[in-house]
């Protein structure tokens, strides 16, 4: 299961880098994610926080509501993930291309081009919840856009 041991209203933020990253980047993020959650706190106390690589593109911070995550604590992890980018050469917050999967290979989609490709399987880009990563990973671009 994702994020075992938190629940399904926890907060998630996914990134999603522009290529795909090779094993010894991906175990490097992995280490580099875990130390920062380790760590990761709002105004003084810890956030109960994970995280997870979701594959060799995707990856998330998961924190429960114990300790609301502030403005800062967030603006925390973004400075993180740019930070990353910059050592590993990957763009996490390019949204214009939205991951999808054609028959189990992974391929980038230009978001301008959803529309044209409604029943394509992508992989969901605005999760918010633990809840919608658990059941709405994947999800048709019919069903995104509402189509």
């Amino acid at each position: 299961m994702i994020f075992e041991g938190f629940s399904d209203e926890a907060k998630v933020w996914l990134y999603q880098a522009n290529r795909e990253l090779k094993d010894a980047e991906v175990k490097y993020l992995e280490k580099q994610l875990s130390n920062f959650v380790d760590q990761w706190s709002a105004h003084g106390k810890k956030l109960k926080a994970s995280s997870q690589v979701l594959d060799s593109y995707r990856f998330a911070i998961c924190a429960d509501g114990s300790v609301e995550a502030s403005g800062c604590s967030i603006d925390a992890s973004v400075r993180f993930m740019k930070v990353m980018g910059a050592e590993l050469g990957v763009d996490f917050f390019n949204r214009l291309k939205i991951l999808s999967d054609n028959e189990g290979q992974k391929e980038f989609v230009a978001f301008s081009e959803l529309r044209n490709n409604p029943e394509l399987e992508i992989y969901h880009p605005a999760i918010t919840n633990l809840k919608e990563l658990r059941s709405k990973e994947k999800l048709k671009v019919k069903e995104y856009l509402g189509l």
